[in-house]
């Protein structure tokens, strides 16, 4: 058996057990500090109780305030809690299970990002290389990988420029379509490349018609068998518009009942468009962390800031948000938003501990990363509120 394959094994035998009941007890006897008004679920020796409770009341009181619809599941060493509140489509009043795919929005450029890599550590890309090498009659020179994946390109963002220059917005705009647009209106630049930092959904666009260009094999098809297949990602998949609802199980929402309808940028890929569970993110955290398909150099490459994200204390690297803590702890995250849909993935870099939340309300705002790191630490936030 290959450590590959050796390491897909312990992952599913760790995946094994993880759909949850609906009642808190450890082996030994149900805890009485549990608030009986909150619906229990059963822990297997997995996260300890008192951490387990603290972070279920903490969803469940959003939920009951109509402010959260969604899954989470918080990992530590090993031991593991999720659970899922609300409605996978309010309409039909289809509740949540913890195991359904949710659209993971900018979360996707992680992933696509860590596609990128694993062609580098193949030696079919190089991070230095110039993207007018790779397509013919790019209209901006001196633009690298490491720009793209960086931020630090000054390509404006298409999701600005196609509302000017995409007049039929009846059918779907797709990554071809955006490139197309670069070449034919030539955006200006708003910065010289590797100047400085801003946050731009073309970088990544762009990105993942790279992966097409160098493997020429379509995007979502790629994903699917080099990246979730290899890793154990059953349940995840990139959107593309031809998919049928069916597929879609989870839908974001406007408000507890109002679905958010057509809109032709959803066919655009690579800066989101990955539907995923939080069991399927937890492999990848995983993976990750076992080098599977990309080296721990690269690893650490991808992990290291690149450019400050000002205002903010944060730096990003290559498809990560780094943030430094005072206690030393360096947090590793992505989070994005799109169509009803918010996503968190927070990892520790020299711990074995992520976080993952998923949802599908605009409702309630973004929660605070500090709040769900005050929830891994077995602290109880400040009082939740509605916003």
């Amino acid at each position: 058996m290959t450590r590959l394959d050796k390491t897909i094994f312990t992952l599913l035998l760790l995946f094994s057990g993880l759909n949850c009941s609906n009642t808190i007890s450890d082996k030994n006897a149900v805890t009485k500090t549990l608030n009986q008004s909150i619906p229990d679920i059963s822990v297997d020796s997995v996260l300890d109780i008192e951490r387990a409770t603290t972070i279920n009341n903490y969803f469940y009181k959003r939920y009951k305030m109509n402010i959260f619809s969604g899954a989470f599941l918080f990992y530590d060493s090993g031991k593991y809690f999720s659970n899922s509140f609300g409605y996978a489509n309010g309409r039909l009043r289809t509740k949540l299970r913890d195991d359904m795919p949710f659209q993971i929005a900018s979360v996707s450029k992680t992933l696509t990002a860590y596609t990128i890599l694993s062609l580098i550590d193949q030696g079919r890309l190089k991070i230095n290389m110039p993207i007018e090498d790779i397509f013919e009659d790019f209209p901006y020179k001196n633009i690298t990988l490491d720009h793209l994946l960086s931020h630090k390109s000054g390509i404006p963002n298409y999701m600005n420029f196609a509302e000017l220059y995409w007049k039929n917005k009846r059918t779907h705009l797709t990554n071809a379509d955006v490139l197309w647009m670069l070449k034919r209106y030539h955006p200006r630049l708003e910065f010289r490349p590797n100047q400085r930092y801003k946050y731009s959904n073309t970088n990544y666009v762009l990105l993942a018609l790279i992966v097409e260009k160098i493997t020429n094999i379509p995007f979502e098809s790629y994903m699917k068998d080099s990246i979730f297949g290899v890793i154990g990602m059953k349940n995840s998949f990139v959107f593309s518009p031809d998919m049928s609802l069916r597929y879609q199980p989870v839908q974001g929402h406007s408000n507890t009942y109002n679905i958010f309808q057509f809109n032709y940028q959803n066919g655009t890929m690579g800066d989101k468009g990955v539907y995923t569970t939080i069991f399927d993110l937890l492999k990848f955290d995983k993976a990750v962390r076992s080098n599977i398909l990309i080296s721990s150099n690269t690893l650490k490459n991808a992990c290291t800031p690149h450019t400050a994200c000002r205002p903010t204390k944060d730096y990003y690297g290559y498809g990560w948000r780094i943030r430094y803590y005072d206690n030393n702890d360096t947090i590793i995250y992505h989070n994005g938003w799109w169509q009803g849909f918010k996503a968190y993935f927070i990892r520790w870099k020299n711990k074995d501990r992520c976080i993952i939340v998923l949802t599908n309300t605009i409702k309630g705002g973004f929660i605070k990363q500090d709040e769900l790191i005050s929830l891994m630490e077995g602290k109880k936030p400040k009082a939740v509120t509605a916003r």
